[in-house]
């Protein structure tokens, strides 16, 4: 799958949850209400077809997600939906699904779907569940022959022997696949870093002209409701490097839909930093460099490990308590934490500034959110601590 189409795959998912809740937004400074609407039983539609179109057209749910849901209505015995009630206010409430004998109801939360329950409470459907379903229908009815050429960066400096058309790789535990701009010789020094690096399941890899020690590697995401490009910088030159950029990612009119921007001194060999980009619309995944340089190195990297927990707090909210070693002193600087799900798909990212010094340093990153938009199997940590 082309980077631009996942970037929209993942648009998508997170437009189902914001299509669900579209009537949640449009009452929410209004007063509870209840609505009884009579259904046709002529119809020679199955259940969960007449249930689908009845929650796309009634809800403004997505067929891909009012399919997964009349799905599993359908297998419970559901039947054709002849009524419902929505109590929702200022966010928060629920949507009642009834066929006159059973009811389901869509549980809301600060805006956002929890769960689906039964008539007793007991909770049959989650959100990641629901969502988990309908990315993987948009996935596999997304065509499969389009060229991997669509991803291009022209823009983007690219070194002199890249070749005009993408190398494309994947694993096999997933199918999309990643477009690469790398010489092989360079392919092959990437992927062979035993660092974090190879966790993430990146959409686009290339080097700025001149630069083929510098990797920039770009994977979508989205937090909230918002488009997100993570964008990492990777040495693999032999050296210490200082690494300066502007730049900025371009929207599918091709115009200026965020900012970015890079001062990173003295990136170990082999260590990647990485940036989260907020965009004002959905991303290409292209990104226009106003420039590249890179400057003379003033400090020392460190070689450093970690150790990390996905837990959530007294709240709870979602944190990682992670500890940093080395054999020298480390200076303050920034960790970068980024939650993965079984493929690499980033469902999360946070960033904290550890202000600590020495050759232990503990920390927490703090996600600010109580849930995720898939199920968490892995973290990927970044950082350039510098030695003292």
């Amino acid at each position: 799958m082309c980077f631009e189409r996942r970037v929209k795959v993942l648009k998508r998912v997170i437009k189902k949850i914001v299509s669900i809740l579209c009537v949640a937004v449009l009452v929410a400074s209004m007063t509870a209400c209840d609505v009884n609407v009579s259904s046709s039983l002529d119809s020679d539609q199955s259940a969960v077809e007449y249930n689908t179109e009845y929650m796309t057209d009634k809800f403004e749910i997505e067929t891909e997600v009012a399919e997964v849901i009349a799905t599993h209505l359908d297998e419970k015995d559901f039947g054709k939906i002849k009524s419902y009630k929505k109590k929702i206010v200022n966010g928060n409430g629920s949507m009642t699904f009834s066929n006159g004998k059973k009811k389901y109801t869509i549980n809301v939360e600060d805006g956002y779907i929890t769960n689906v329950t039964d008539a007793d409470g007991m909770v049959f459907m989650t959100i990641d569940e629901i969502l988990e379903e309908a990315n993987a229908a948009v996935t596999n009815s997304a065509p499969s022959d389009e060229p991997a050429a669509e991803t291009s960066v022209a823009e983007e400096p690219q070194p002199a022997e890249t070749p005009d058309e993408p190398v494309t790789s994947s694993s096999e535990s997933d199918s999309s696949q990643t477009a690469s701009y790398l010489s092989e010789e360079t392919q092959k020094m990437l992927d062979s870093l035993d660092t974090d690096y190879n966790k993430v399941n990146w959409g686009v890899q290339y080097s700025p002209t001149g630069m083929d020690g510098i990797v920039i590697s770009v994977a979508p995401y989205v937090d909230g409701r918002t488009a997100c490009l993570l964008v990492a910088i990777t040495n693999l030159y032999n050296e210490d490097v200082t690494f300066s950029a502007k730049g900025y990612p371009k929207g599918v009119d091709g115009q200026q839909i965020g900012s970015i921007s890079f001062y990173e001194n003295a990136i170990r060999p082999g260590n990647t930093v990485a940036k989260a980009v907020y965009c004002e619309d959905v991303p290409t995944g292209e990104i226009h460099w106003d420039e590249i340089e890179l400057p003379n190195v003033f400090d020392k990297s460190a070689y450093w490990e970690s150790d990390w927990t996905i837990q959530t707090d007294s709240e709870g909210y979602i944190e990682v308590p992670f500890n940093i070693y080395s054999e020298e002193n480390m200076m303050p600087g920034n960790v970068t934490a980024i939650i993965l799900d079984a493929n690499g798909d980033i469902l999360a990212v946070s960033n904290e500034f550890i202000m600590d010094e020495g050759k232990e340093i503990p920390g927490t990153v703090k996600f600010f959110k109580k849930e995720l938009d898939g199920k968490p199997t892995d973290l990927a940590m970044f950082s350039n601590p510098l030695a003292k």
